[in-house]
């Protein structure tokens, strides 16, 4: 049997990263669905943490963002900014409300059932909007954003080049992507070759520490909210897929950040003022 041609090859990749993206998306929005409760965000969190909240370590990861902004240089009087993956919009509704300096933010999400939860939730912002989107098709013009932020998602876009170079084409030149996410240590590389790739140009920071202090500190929490908000059934049958999706002490994500086996990374990366130029 000879080999098939190359350009049968490209269309089936396409069209299986468009088959996982579908059937991810379908996963996150019955997610969604569920009743959490107060819970407004979704990320493993960062300490230290300010402040007394229950979802303080969550609310520090953004804050995280807005520090490193701040120490670029980058922020500006006024700025746009898009958070990709918004989730149930609590993150970035805390960024709207602890902005230094005049805003316009715009959450995007694919899920129906977080977009939902969003207006209801923080509709008392008038600068803060909910759109539904693709991550990696968004539907906005080119250069519309001064600032883009991606917390924690892009483990689920299947195609991280094509997630950076949607993100490049969106921010202005001189635009800032803060972004954060997991990896296992030996695709560090590659991130920050596709990151390059698209004219983004910054440091991936380990956090690891700091993620997984938040982890342990915010175990208790954790298994609280599952026990009050999963049925029993589904906690007996998954207990470990529970255990490891909220990263709680003891569990095997919990080990991986702690042995080293993943790593979790952050940047604030600046797209080069000479990409646009060199596009035209």
């Amino acid at each position: 049997m000879g080999f098939l041609p190359l350009t049968n090859l490209i269309p089936s990749r396409l069209q299986r990263i468009r088959d996982e993206n579908a059937t991810r998306n379908l996963l996150w929005n019955r997610f969604y669905g569920h009743d959490w409760g107060e819970v407004t965000t979704n990320n493993y969190g960062f300490a230290p943490a300010e402040g007394e909240a229950p979802e303080r370590f969550q609310f520090q990861m953004y804050q995280e963002h807005l520090k490193a902004l701040e120490a670029s240089g980058r922020l500006k009087a006024h700025t746009d900014l898009l958070e990709i993956s918004c989730g149930r919009g609590g993150g970035l509704a805390h960024l709207t409300a602890h902005w230094p300096a005049a805003l316009d933010a715009i959450g995007l999400d694919w899920s129906e059932n977080a977009l939902a939860t969003c207006r209801k939730r923080h509709h008392r912002f008038a600068n803060l909007t909910f759109v539904r989107g693709d991550a990696l098709a968004l539907p906005f013009a080119d250069e519309s954003f001064d600032a883009v932020l991606n917390v924690e998602a892009s483990n689920d876009y299947c195609d991280y080049a094509a997630f950076f170079h949607e993100v490049s084409r969106v921010l202005r030149p001189g635009g800032v992507l803060l972004y954060c996410d997991t990896r296992r240590p030996d695709r560090i590389a590659r991130t920050e070759q596709a990151m390059r790739a698209a004219q983004l140009d910054g440091e991936l920071r380990d956090i690891t520490a700091n993620v997984l202090e938040a982890c342990r500190l915010d175990t208790p929490r954790r298994q609280a909210l599952i026990r009050r908000r999963i049925p029993w059934l589904y906690r007996l049958v998954l207990k470990k897929v529970l255990a490891n999706y909220a990263a709680v002490a003891g569990s095997e994500r919990f080990e991986d950040f702690r042995l080293g086996r993943r790593k979790y990374i952050m940047a604030c990366a600046v797209k080069s003022a000479q990409s646009s130029a060199q596009e035209t």
